[in-house]
């Protein structure tokens, strides 16, 4: 496991494939943004069941993020397994998380996680299967969390997670604060910031072991130490931060490698590798037009 090497691709969909700005949010206009000749070069990349699940998003954000999931699995595949575009199928394992499903015979595997939220999608990924991989982007949705905190006191809307985090976790966010800080607004946002790595460390390191957020052993999990990796200027990557401590029923775990690092000023993307030897990459911002299409074996 040694030669294992694991690479992170960022995927931002904010500007491309625009919707003409006469398309409304409407049942149609997904289908309306579709017929578009970029995005219709785009969604031809994929087979048809893939183009389906697509257009079956309301909001054409919401489609353009599965359209762009989909372009890096496949992409991840070519490159990886070095077969071609046309043989990279996508299915699932027994989790239901998405896998490469070969249907020619292939000297190589590959394990793969994604994530997408607001305008981003991440892929991990890496030659093989004894490294199991999850990633996971969180957004601080201000708008939406901090009237609510307003309104019901940062201890209560916290305490509504208490299915997700042990008693300790829950703990640690409510009385986390900011240090030195006498302004109560930035002190909230501070604490949600602070909820929210908690978050992205959990989801990606269920995400890894292929389970989801009902798994009963969830509130078993526990992070300490947590640390907040500081906002960035948009569009571009921020601080680091590694040495989280990872606890699984009062023990230690140090068999898994977990890294959260900030993007922009709202997210942050959190990255876990059952494999803690092999260095994790640095993200590669991925382009439609210059990397995927090129792979994809068209101008």
């Amino acid at each position: 496991m040694d030669d294992v090497k694991i690479f992170r691709w960022l995927l931002d969909v904010e500007h491309i494939w625009r919707a003409p700005d006469h398309v409304e949010h409407k049942p149609s206009s997904t289908a309306l943004w579709a017929s578009g000749p970029e995005v219709k070069k785009a969604l031809d990349l994929l087979p048809a069941h893939e183009q389906v699940k697509a257009l079956r998003f309301y909001h054409i954000r919401d489609a353009k993020l599965c359209l762009g999931s989909n372009l890096l699995k496949h992409k991840a595949i070519v490159e990886t397994c070095n077969v071609p575009w046309k043989n990279t199928t996508i299915g699932e394992d027994s989790n239901r998380k998405p896998c490469f499903k070969p249907t020619v015979p292939t000297s190589q595997n590959l394990e793969f996680n994604v994530s997408h939220h607001g305008n981003l999608v991440a892929l991990v990924g890496c030659a093989g299967e004894k490294t199991k991989l999850g990633v996971d982007i969180v957004q601080m949705n201000w708008e939406k969390d901090y009237p609510m905190v307003v309104k019901n006191s940062f201890h209560n809307w916290a305490n509504t997670y208490e299915m997700v985090f042990s008693s300790r976790e829950v703990k640690d966010i409510i009385t986390y604060s900011a240090p030195g800080s006498n302004d109560p607004q930035q002190d909230i946002r501070v604490k949600l910031r602070h909820f929210y790595a908690h978050w992205c460390l959990k989801e990606a390191y269920i995400k890894m072991t292929g389970e989801a957020l009902l798994a009963p052993w969830l509130k078993d999990l526990e992070f300490r130490e947590v640390k907040v990796p500081e906002p960035s200027k948009p569009g571009q990557f921020g601080q680091i931060c590694s040495d989280v401590e990872i606890w699984f029923r009062g023990s230690r775990v140090t068999d898994v490698k977990m890294e959260l690092q900030a993007y922009g000023e709202d997210y942050m993307i959190g990255t876990a590798s059952s494999n803690p030897e092999p260095l994790l990459s640095d993200f590669e911002e991925i382009r439609v037009v210059e990397d995927i299409y090129p792979t994809a074996g068209i101008a």
